[in-house]
């Protein structure tokens, strides 16, 4: 098993993993950040996909003064859907934190990319399904211009793909694709994840076990009183049921009831790939 063991109040997440959070469906800005730098150039997409996490970029009124488009959006106001995004009028420098306009913008370059468009998200429509965006590091290159890695998950071919986008020159110098490797999945991947455990046969204990702690209260998707968190799974010599998973886009979802109880969702998990819900143990 990859997680810890149940509780009777239910799963507590285990204090060494670092997850996104979202409550209810809607899809939540995360902090601008930066995950590892990737040491060399030939060496830089091995290195993301090792280590990189789910970090994605977001707008907010210091960084961006208006626009209409969400940096870390995969709805219908995504980047890779706009018409035109205009390139940031001032370029940041080679080691600058990033900023929602330039993660926006490179997003939309990159879905101008033939591999951008060949590729199916989460939701099984055309288009990589967008992961994370980082600062490539400018020790790979000697020109100092200012490239950023993003991430994306290709759906149709279970492949991890990291695009490098010039943001100096708006041009998508690399991508690369790597099975096997399994970012943490963003805030709409564990929405849609959490629906399809609602929505399965596996469900009736967790809606029980919510009804009992809130008085009653139905669960639904949408529930106000659960906040989500989630990671990636990837089965291990110790654990049965979800033999495939590491190979699948598999999640695993933990759902805190009110700031205080965890739902027993832990021997679940969630097959994205395949939209199967597993047993595990």
């Amino acid at each position: 098993m990859t997680e810890q063991q149940l509780t009777p109040e239910g799963d507590s997440p285990p204090p060494s993993r670092q997850r996104p959070t979202l409550r209810g469906r809607l899809l939540t800005p995360r902090v601008l950040g930066i995950g590892s730098a990737v040491a060399a150039a030939a060496a830089a997409v091995a290195l993301v996909f090792a280590t990189q996490t789910a970090v994605q970029a977001t707008s907010s009124p210091e960084t961006t003064a208006s626009t209409p488009i969400a940096a870390d959006s995969t709805d219908e106001d995504a980047p890779e859907k706009a018409e035109e995004v205009a390139k940031p009028a001032t370029i940041a420098a080679a080691y600058d934190a990033l900023s929602g306009a330039e993660v926006e913008y490179v997003r939309f370059v990159g879905a101008q990319d033939a591999a951008f468009a060949a590729g199916v998200d989460v939701f099984g429509e055309p288009g990589l399904q967008f992961l994370s965006t980082d600062v490539a590091d400018p020790q790979a290159y000697s020109d100092g211009q200012r490239r950023l890695i993003s991430l994306y998950y290709d759906y149709a071919t279970n492949e991890t793909v990291s695009m490098i986008v010039n943001a100096t020159t708006g041009a998508v110098e690399a991508v690369d694709r790597a099975s096997g490797t399994q970012p943490a999945p963003t805030d709409a991947e564990t929405s849609l994840a959490w629906e399809l455990l609602l929505d399965s046969d596996a469900a009736q204990p967790v809606v029980d076990e919510f009804a009992a702690l809130t008085g009653g209260s139905v669960l639904t998707p949408a529930s106000a009183e659960v906040l989500l968190t989630a990671h990636s799974f990837v089965t291990d010599a110790g654990s049965f049921g979800a033999e495939s998973c590491g190979v699948d886009r598999c999640v695993q979802v933990l759902a805190q009831v009110d700031g205080g109880a965890f739902l027993t969702t832990s021997t679940f998990v969630v097959n994205l790939s395949t939209r199967a819900v597993l047993s595990i143990s």
